[in-house]
């Protein structure tokens, strides 16, 4: 047999088993979604090397010798807001979370294919959590200062919401709804909230279009953050905070977002977003204030 004949024997019933997913299973986007969120991530740590790991009760952690210190700051964190953003979401994976720390931020960029004027401190992707090493973007020289930043300012409740928020999902939610649930959910544990000048709510606002089609791209990231927040918060300060759970639920169900927000809220998605503008304009000089 030749190559191409081996090789149509080894790829045709991988390439063709998302088509038989989508017609014989009750949620089919959703078992090719995970099918290749977690073919993605096996790959991922399949490559990793020169890592080691530490693992914990629910949370394997992998670094590089370098980073031996601070993956024990990672791990111990990760491990104690693992049980209050399950509470959050309503939602307990079953499979254990890897945390993959990046000794720098190229290689944080070559993970991801990023260019030169691209970082983050922490995303969340394929399955997996990937931070950049605390020992880079934490300036202070004493350990005890590097762990009191290192606590108030790591992004991993955040990355953890949308971890959890993806797997009870599978991907079944707007862009701006995971980051504004991310957020709240930190500001709750953490106390942490990303506030600068261009977040000011006091300028013309995204539409819940622009929000929903083209949040990666609007030239504003504070401000579309800041908004996704905002509305998220409005949600549960409306409906309750069951209602976000209740929302997680359905998503999780299958329910598309439009239909799961207006069986939560009895209202339209635009129809929120434009009450929830309202708000805002009612209460602009108190959210100016406390940003």
């Amino acid at each position: 047999m030749n190559a191409l004949g081996r090789w149509l024997i080894v790829s045709i019933p991988f390439i063709l088993l998302p088509v038989i997913l989508w017609f014989v299973l009750p949620q089919p986007r959703a078992a090719v979604y995970s099918l290749y969120r977690d073919r993605g991530r096996s790959n991922v740590l399949t490559a990793l090397q020169g890592y080691d790991k530490i693992s914990g009760a629910h949370v394997d952690v992998y670094f590089t010798e370098k980073d031996k210190t601070v993956a024990g700051w990672v791990l111990e964190t990760t491990e104690h807001v693992y049980q209050p953003v399950t509470q959050q979401i309503g939602y307990t994976p079953a499979g254990r979370i890897p945390v993959i720390i990046y000794p720098s931020r190229d290689e944080l960029r070559q993970a991801f294919g990023w260019g030169n004027g691209e970082s983050a401190m922490g995303v969340y992707w394929s399955g997996t959590v990937r931070l950049l090493s605390p020992n880079v973007w934490i300036r202070e020289e004493r350990e005890r200062d590097k762990r009191t930043v290192f606590d108030k300012l790591n992004p991993i409740a955040h990355e953890l919401t949308h971890y959890m928020l993806d797997y009870r999902t599978n991907g079944n939610y707007p862009r701006w709804f995971t980051e504004g649930l991310a957020q709240r959910v930190e500001y709750k544990l953490t106390g942490y909230l990303w506030i600068e000048s261009g977040s000011s709510l006091d300028q013309d606002l995204y539409s819940l279009e622009e929000m929903t089609e083209q949040f990666d791209t609007l030239t504003n990231q504070a401000l579309v953050y800041r908004q996704s927040f905002l509305l998220v918060d409005y949600l549960a300060r409306t409906y309750g905070e069951e209602a976000l759970a209740d929302l997680v639920a359905l998503l999780g169900d299958g329910v598309k977002f439009d239909a799961a927000i207006s069986k939560i809220t009895g209202a339209t998605t635009r129809a929120l977003y434009h009450t929830w503008l309202e708000w805002v304009d009612e209460h602009l000089e108190d959210l100016e204030a406390a940003g």
